[in-house]
């Protein structure tokens, strides 16, 4: 087997493995997405709220990655749900670890958002278990929850059926014109 085509096979089996992996991962995003950082080790979440600013900002997405109340210690960023409106609807929530407070059976946790002096920090006024913990912070990339909310929009959806169909009919016209080049040499070769 020659050396490229080798390499052209390794090549594809990868892309197939990173294709399946990531469907992989939208499945399981869509179907029980608390599931995913237990599965995959890591999750994103864009902020939405002005709660932590400056430290993150408004549109900023925030990898966070597998929680364990073992590890975790006053001043850890932490991703959680909590139901902040008291109207029983559980929102998403990335503050500080304000307190972690045990009684011998129950572990719960404070937290709070960003202050310039966290010697000022005031507790949020709800209380966790450690299984309202979605995840601890791991990094961020700013401002890049823009770009994930315009692809949710309906226009960004409308966006990607147009291109990837604008694409794919250039690739089919490009396999024809080939295919046409190649029927076209063949018939000026035989006569």
């Amino acid at each position: 087997m020659k050396k490229s085509s080798m390499k052209q096979n390794i090549a594809m089996i990868v892309s197939f493995i990173i294709i399946a992996i990531l469907l992989i991962y939208i499945v399981i995003q869509i179907a029980a997405p608390n599931m995913t950082v237990r599965i995959f080790g890591f999750k994103p979440y864009v902020v939405i709220t002005e709660s932590m600013e400056p430290e993150i900002n408004v549109r900023d997405m925030v990898f966070v990655r597998k929680f364990d109340i073992e590890d975790a210690k006053v001043g850890d960023i932490i991703t959680f749900e909590a139901d902040i409106d008291y109207n029983g609807t559980k929102e998403i929530v990335t503050h500080y670890i304000y307190a972690i407070n045990t009684n011998g059976i129950v572990t719960t946790i404070q937290t709070n958002r960003h202050w310039e002096d966290m010697n000022d920090a005031v507790p949020d006024s709800w209380v966790l278990l450690p299984d309202d913990v979605l995840g601890t912070y791991w990094f961020q990339i700013p401002k890049i929850g823009y770009v994930t909310d315009f692809f949710k929009s309906p226009f960004g959806i409308a966006a990607i059926i147009v291109n990837v169909s604008v694409i794919g009919g250039i690739i089919y016209l490009v396999k024809k014109g080939k295919e046409q080049t190649i029927k076209d040499n063949e018939q000026s070769t035989d006569e």
